[in-house]
């Protein structure tokens, strides 16, 4: 199912418990591990130079460039030798990479459909220049073609996992990612939370036989009702000791009707206090 297990890799604590799980997988799924360090080029730009070198009280900026380039990548491979030498030590199948570029872009690009992709949620630039490099962990969501692990900042070993189902057809994918990858690291509880608007028979009817069709897994099943956002919200904060996993599909809805509505994968991704992994 899972061919490899990318990790992007910054030196933030959300991306070394990034590394953590994608260690925990590789030892568990007996699959290779790609730690990625990617020095983002926007950092090597004029307009962020000169503010560095107004910062710096240098009033000369043109050979910081090539200085600060050289930096970074002294940087990036000090953070991917670290990584490697964790993962050796755990038992991990493990190799490095690392190449310039805007991150989201170079992550996703080196992903194949069936790899797993994992990235913290906050990464080492919030910081100190959230809005000009924006959220990672977002875009690689949205652009890539595999599946995503959104990481907080502790790692847990994954025994008990929230399903998000609503039917449709990601979630569906989500349902059947989840057959061989919960039988392969061990899963031993599964709570699928369907929310509906209101209490509807027929529609509670429908989701239970498709989990029958889908999920070949024993799983609980728990209706909530309200709006998605609000009540998955809800059950994952209240249950945040209980479980270490969400799984739900990746973007579901048209790209015009999240902007009027919003997304619940962006805002579930954000407000989740445990890990959440994401299916195409």
């Amino acid at each position: 199912m899972i061919n490899r297990i990318l990790v992007g890799i910054d030196g933030s604590k959300s991306s070394w418990v990034a590394a953590d799980y994608g260690i925990y997988f590789s030892v568990k799924l007996k699959r290779p591990v790609v730690g990625i360090h990617i020095v983002d080029i926007r950092l090597l730009e004029t307009p962020f130079i000169e503010d560095l070198a107004g910062a710096l009280g240098f009033s000369v900026y043109a050979d910081l460039t090539p200085k600060l380039k050289e930096i970074l990548d002294e940087r990036g491979k000090v953070l991917l030798d670290e990584f490697a030498q964790k993962c050796r030590e755990k038992g991990g199948d493990c190799s490095i990479a690392q190449a310039f570029g805007i991150v989201a872009n170079e992550l996703v690009d080196m992903a194949d459909p069936e790899d797993l992709l994992i990235v913290g949620k906050t990464g080492i630039h919030n910081k100190f220049a959230p809005l000009f490099l924006g959220s990672t962990s977002e875009a690689v969501a949205r652009k890539a073609k595999c599946p995503v692990m959104i990481t907080t900042d502790k790692f847990m070993e994954i025994k008990n996992v929230i399903l998000a189902f609503d039917g449709r057809e990601k979630s569906i994918h989500a349902a059947q990612y989840l057959n061989e990858f919960a039988k392969e690291i061990g899963v031993e509880n599964i709570t699928v939370i369907s929310v509906l608007e209101e209490p509807s028979p027929q529609k509670e009817e429908h989701l239970k036989e498709l989990l029958k069709n889908y999920l070949n897994l024993n799983y609980t099943h728990t209706f909530k009702y309200g709006y998605p956002d609000e009540k998955l919200e809800e059950y994952i904060v209240e249950n945040k000791d209980k479980y270490q996993l969400v799984v739900m599909g990746a973007y579901g809805e048209s790209r015009i009707k999240e902007l009027i509505l919003g997304s619940t994968t962006s805002y579930i991704m954000h407000k989740s206090p445990i890990p959440v992994l994401l299916i195409k």
